[in-house]
C-alpha cells in the first residue's frame, strides 16, 4: 500500500475562506474534494475558472483565525484566565508542552490531540501539511483553466505559492528545520520516496524566501479594490519576506548554540553552526529586506494611523473627556489603529464578515467585561485579561520604564493612593486605586481597564468596580467568569462593541506598518549599531510620538541610567520594550521572546494578579500568585516538539531537544 504520511486524504473542507479573504466573496456554499487519488474530482476542480476561484480561496482558508480566544493570544506572559478555563496556549506556557500532546501544534492540528477532556483548540483547524498539499495541487493544475487568461493564472499562482511560503513560515516559526513539501504527491510514489525528513534552517529559509521572490512580480502592486481586501499583493509579499528574514537572522535560529549537535540520522547538521560572518550576513540580508518593503508601502501610502481631526472626538468622549488633551488624541491614534478596520496601518489583514454566525470563540467576547445595564450580557465573557505583570511593560508618562523612571515610586507600585482631579477622564476622582495605575503613558490607558477606572463601552462612559461582589468583581469565591488578574483588555475591544450581540468587527493586522518600522530600528542596530543612532532613535520616535511618548532622548535624559539608549546592548533592550508596548496583546510576544533567546528571563517570572475575593481596597490591592498558573520555561520551550506519532510512522523525523 502507498504511504500518504501528514494526514493521507484532505476531504471536504467547507469553503469558509470568506471569514479569511476579508470581503472576497459573498457566499461560500460549495465543498471542496482534493483527494489525491480520485483524479476525475481534481480534474473537475479546473475545468472552469469559478471552481477554480473556490480552489483558490481553500487555500487561503487555512490561515491561522488569530482572533480567537484559542489562538497565540492566550500564550504568553501578557494574558491570564482563571484555572477552570485555561487555554492550549496557557498550557504551553505552563510546562505541559510534550510530545503526545502538542499543544497549539501546526504540524500536528487540533482536533486529532490527545487530551483530557478540555476544551482543546490548535492556532489553526488543521495541521499545515494539508494546505500545503492543497497549494501543490492548484499550482500543478491551474494552468489548464479554459476560460482564464494568462495574466489570471499567473497571479493566482502567485498567490498559492505566497501561501505556500506562509504556512511553511509558520511550520518553520515552531520547529526550526521542517520537510519542504516541494511538490504534489503523485499517484505512482513509493512509500520510500514518500519519508520526508527535515531539512536544515538555512535551506528551509532560502525556500520560503524564494517562493516569494518568483511570486511578488506577477502580483498587484497594491489592492484596494474593498471586494479583494485580504488578498496577496507585493506590498504584502515584500514585507512578508522581510519577517521571514527577520527570523532567521534573530538568536533563536541565526548562530544559536543550543542546537550546533541537532542533525539527522545521516549526520545533516539543521542549524547553522559558529560562523560570525554569516551570522551578521543574515541581519544585512533582513535590513535590505525591510528598506525595499518599507519603500514599496511608501509607495503605496502605508503609514502609521492617526485618528481623523474631522471625527475627533466622539460625541460621547466629547462630553465627558473635553478636557482631556494630554492622553484622549493618543489613546485614539493607538486602539483605533488596531480596531478601525482596513486602516492607512493595515499592511495584511483578515477580517470576519458581518454576515456570518457569531463565533463565541471571538476575542471581543472573551475580554469584554459584562455591564450591570445591559438586559443580556450572554456575549461578554469576561474571563480571559492582561496579567498585572503586563501592566508594567507600559511607560510612565514621561516615556521611561516604570524602574527607570525616578519620578515614579516603583518600590511602592501597589500602595493605594486616592484619585486625584487631573485624572478625572481615566479614573474615579475620590476613590482608592493601586499607584501604579496612575501617571501612565496614554498607550497603557488605551489598553488597560482597572478597578476605579473609566472606560468607554456599552455606549456609555463607563466605571469599572473590581472588587468582591461589586458591579465588574467576582461574585462568588470561585466565579469564573472575571479576569483573574483584576484587570480588564481593552486594546483588542472596539470601543463601540457591547456584550449584547453587538460586536463591531475590524480586520485583524497580521501585518501592519508599526511592526515593520519597530523589526527594522532592531535590524539597523544589530547591524550598524550605535553609529547609526540617529536614524534608529527617529525610527522609534516616530512611533512614539503617534502616542504621545516624549522622544527617547528626552525621556532618558532623565532616567536613572541616562546613557542606556547610547549603547548597542542598551538600545537592543529598548527596542525589544518599546516592541512590547506597541504590539502588546497581538500575539507577538511568544514568537519575540524565543527568538530573542529571552524564555527564561521573562517567562518564568511570577505571574500576579490582586487578591479579587476581597471587598475592602487594602485587601484587594495584595499581589498574589495562583500556583497552577506557573510558567515554566526550559530551554526545550524554544522549539516544539514534533508529534509523537509522526515520528513513529517516519524514524527519519529527529526529534527537536529536550522532548
Amino acid at each position: 500500500m502507498k504511504k500518504k504520511i501528514f494526514n493521507r486524504i484532505y476531504t471536504a473542507v467547507v469553503l469558509c475562506a470568506l471569514c479569511l479573504m476579508g470581503d472576497l466573496l459573498a457566499s461560500c456554499n460549495d465543498y471542496l474534494d482534493v483527494v489525491p487519488d480520485n483524479t476525475q474530482e481534481v480534474t473537475a476542480l479546473f475545468n472552469r475558472k469559478e471552481t477554480a476561484y473556490n480552489a483558490l480561496a481553500t487555500c487561503y482558508h487555512y490561515i491561522p483565525e488569530y482572533d480567537n480566544t484559542y489562538s497565540v493570544l492566550g500564550m504568553s506572559d501578557e494574558m491570564i484566565m482563571n484555572i477552570d478555563r485555561v487555554t492550549n496556549g496557557k498550557r504551553a506556557v505552563l510546562g505541559m508542552l510534550n510530545a503526545d500532546n502538542p499543544y497549539m501544534s501546526y504540524w500536528y492540528g487540533p482536533y486529532n490531540m490527545k487530551n483530557d477532556g478540555g476544551d482543546y483548540r490548535a492556532p489553526c483547524e488543521a495541521s499545515l501539511f494539508i494546505p500545503l498539499r492543497i497549494c501543490n495541487t492548484f499550482l500543478n493544475n491551474i494552468g489548464r483553466v479554459p476560460d482564464m487568461t494568462q495574466s489570471e493564472i499567473s497571479r493566482w499562482s502567485a498567490e498559492v505559492k505566497f501561501l505556500k511560503a506562509y504556512y511553511h513560515f509558520l511550520l518553520f516559526s515552531q520547529y526550526g528545520a521542517i520537510p519542504l513539501i516541494r511538490k504534489e504527491t503523485t499517484l505512482d510514489i513509493t512509500d520510500a520516496d514518500n519519508v520526508v525528513v527535515r531539512e536544515p534552517v538555512d535551506t528551509v529559509v532560502n525556500y520560503i524566501v524564494g517562493l516569494l521572490d518568483e511570486a511578488v512580480n506577477a502580483l498587484p502592486m497594491r489592492i484596494i479594490n474593498t471586494s479583494e481586501l485580504g488578498r496577496i499583493d507585493q506590498v504584502i509579499c515584500k514585507s512578508f519576506k522581510a519577517k521571514v528574514l527577520l527570523y532567521a537572522a534573530s538568536p533563536l535560529f541565526n548562530n544559536n548554540p543550543l542546537y550546533y549537535t541537532l542533525e539527522n540520522n545521516d549526520g545533516t547538521k539543521l542549524f547553522p553552526q559558529d560562523n560570525k560572518e554569516a551570522e551578521r550576513q543574515k541581519w544585512e540580508r533582513a535590513l535590505a529586506a525591510y528598506e525595499d518593503a518599507l519603500e514599496a508601502c511608501r509607495v503605496a501610502n502605508i503609514h502609521l494611523f492617526r485618528y481623523p481631526a474631522s471625527d475627533y472626538p466622539k460625541t460621547i468622549d466629547a462630553r465627558n473627556f473635553r478636557n482631556d488633551s494630554i492622553r484622549l488624541p493618543y489613546m485614539y491614534n493607538y486602539q483605533y489603529a488596531m480596531v478601525t478596520r482596513w486602516n492607512e496601518e493595515v499592511v495584511w489583514g483578515l477580517s470576519r464578515p458581518a454576515h456570518t454566525v457569531l463565533d463565541w470563540h471571538e476575542i471581543q467576547r472573551s475580554i469584554n467585561y459584562k455591564s450591570s445595564a445591559e438586559s443580556s450580557t450572554g456575549d461578554a465573557w469576561q474571563w480571559f485579561g492582561p496579567t498585572l505583570n503586563a501592566t508594567e511593560f507600559f511607560y510612565t508618562q514621561n516615556g521611561l520604564p516604570m524602574d527607570e523612571d525616578p519620578e515614579f515610586d516603583y518600590e511602592n507600585r501597589d500602595s493605594l493612593v486616592t484619585i486625584t482631579s487631573e485624572y478625572a477622564p481615566v479614573a474615579m476622582v475620590g476613590e482608592q486605586t493601586a499607584y501604579m495605575f496612575l501617571n501612565r503613558e496614554p498607550r497603557f490607558y488605551a489598553s488597560i481597564g482597572f478597578d476605579r477606572s473609566r472606560v468607554r463601552g456599552y455606549g456609555t462612559l463607563y466605571n469599572l468596580k473590581m472588587r468582591f461582589q461589586e458591579a465588574n468583581g467576582r461574585q462568588t469565591t470561585n466565579d469564573i467568569d472575571v479576569p483573574t488578574s483584576g484587570v480588564f483588555l481593552r486594546k483588542l475591544m472596539h470601543p463601540d462593541t457591547k456584550g449584547n450581540g453587538t460586536i463591531t468587527r475590524y480586520a485583524w493586522p497580521i501585518i501592519r506598518y508599526n511592526e515593520m518600522l519597530l523589526s527594522y530600528a532592531e535590524c539597523m542596530n544589530e547591524v550598524y549599531g550605535s553609529s547609526r543612532q540617529g536614524e534608529i532613535l527617529a525610527v522609534l520616535d516616530t512611533i512614539r510620538s503617534r502616542s504621545g511618548v516624549p522622544t527617547i532622548e528626552e525621556a532618558w535624559l532623565n532616567a536613572k541610567h541616562p546613557n542606556k539608549y547610547t549603547t548597542q546592548e542598551g538600545m537592543r533592550e529598548i527596542i525589544k520594550q518599546e516592541r512590547t508596548i506597541e504590539l502588546a496583546f497581538e500575539g507577538y510576544r511568544n514568537d519575540d521572546v524565543r527568538r530573542w533567546l529571552d524564555g527564561p528571563k521573562c517567562f518564568n517570572a511570577h505571574i500576579w494578579q490582586w487578591n479579587a475575593n476581597e471587598k475592602e481596597a487594602n485587601r484587594y490591592y495584595q499581589r498574589m500568585e495562583d500556583p497552577q498558573l506557573l510558567h515554566v520555561f526550559t530551554t526545550r520551550n524554544y522549539l516544539w516538539p514534533i508529534p509523537t506519532d509522526e515520528i513513529v510512522k517516519n524514524p527519519n523525523l529527529v526529534q527537536n531537544p529536550g522532548y
